[in-house]
């Protein structure tokens, strides 16, 4: 009888906090309705895992030595590898079949979603107790041992913790969280660019470098545990260090009374501060594009409550937040302005 499992993990938009989860502070995200699916079955005709995509229209094989291969099957390669390590089980004899309806390369923590869903389908194949709090960790283990983009927890936590219409506050720092319910006459629309990203091809581990030698410069572990910019911290960085460290420092203080604002209902000062989070992304932090500019200008302009790229930067989608009533209107004035612009 050929055992099949199936799993499923969600993706992600990040309403403020960005670039703050490696920089121990807190981040408001929210599940989005878009998933990777993986169907686990048993491989009965070779020693080989195979892993097909039906978007890619794909087929790939792997032995057990699990070697990198620069590409998207390396968050479902790193998942085996750590299961295999960890847990001292010999993988082999499975094929993973993956299903998506979540877009990839815009900033809705596709790679976090197939790590996720890749991690439950070997938990539930070779029987392992694993709480979520080790879920997380493992899914982390994956992004930055194995893919080596060093980013924080706060894709796997939003993917693993995270509900749809209730927004996440999570403290990246001691893991406390908790759940806001989003009012039903509003709606976040993501807006992708068309411009794609990927980040392991991008400056994001330099950026992230950086906020490690300012946190050094500044005697503390990190950014996030100042809480203003005074004279005194300015004098001690160079201009390239204090553009990051306004953005985090500032950015944090952003979540915080963001925190306030949604749980009071106040979500025209909520959107305001998501225009504001834009504005230091694109001139303090500099992982902005021109398209995503554009559609913040343009979504904003048009009459919503604030905007601002979602993820890491350098391409991909915004989230705009909206009143639900004016949400079809949106997109056709979007579409005028902006042809290549696509809803999810």
């Amino acid at each position: 009888m050929k055992i099949q499992i199936n799993t499923e993990a969600n993706g992600r938009i990040n309403l403020l906090g960005e670039h703050l989860d490696y920089n121990g502070g807190s981040v408001l995200p929210l599940q989005i309705n878009r998933s990777i699916k993986v169907l686990l079955e048993d491989n009965n005709n070779t020693n080989e895992i195979i892993i097909n995509s039906r978007q890619y229209k794909e087929q790939i094989i792997i032995t057990s030595d699990f070697r990198k291969q620069d590409g998207w099957p390396d968050f479902i390669i790193g998942s085996c590898s750590i299961i295999a390590t960890k847990y001292n089980i010999k993988i082999s004899k499975i094929i993973f079949n993956i299903d998506s309806n979540l877009p990839i390369g815009i900033g809705l923590s596709s790679s976090a979603a197939i790590t996720v869903s890749t991690l439950r389908a070997l938990i539930k194949k070779y029987k392992i107790n694993v709480t979520d709090s080790e879920l997380v960790e493992l899914a982390l283990q994956v992004e930055r041992d194995f893919v080596k983009v060093g980013g924080g927890l706060m894709d796997q936590f939003a993917s693993i913790y995270g509900k749809l219409n209730s927004i996440l506050f999570l403290n990246t720092l001691n893991k406390k969280y908790e759940l806001i319910p989003l009012l039903p006459d509003y709606e976040f629309v993501i807006i992708d660019s068309g411009e794609s990203r990927i980040l392991s091809n991008s400056n994001f581990n330099q950026k992230k470098n950086l906020c490690e030698v300012v946190a050094k410069k500044l005697n503390v572990n990190y950014l996030c545990e100042i809480k203003e910019l005074n004279k005194e911290i300015k004098k001690q960085l160079t201009n390239d260090e204090l553009k990051i460290a306004k953005h985090v420092i500032l950015e944090n203080l952003r979540v915080e009374k963001g925190k306030l604002y949604l749980l009071h209902t106040d979500y025209d000062s909520f959107g305001r501060l998501m225009t504001e989070s834009h504005l230091s992304l694109k001139n303090n932090y500099e992982v902005s594009t021109m398209n995503l500019d554009k559609l913040v200008e343009l979504a904003n302009t048009f009459g919503a409550l604030g905007s601002k790229l979602t993820g890491a930067g350098f391409g991909g989608a915004i989230v705009t937040l909206i009143k639900k009533d004016l949400v079809h209107d949106l997109k056709k004035y979007i579409i005028k302005h902006y042809s290549n612009a696509k809803f999810l």
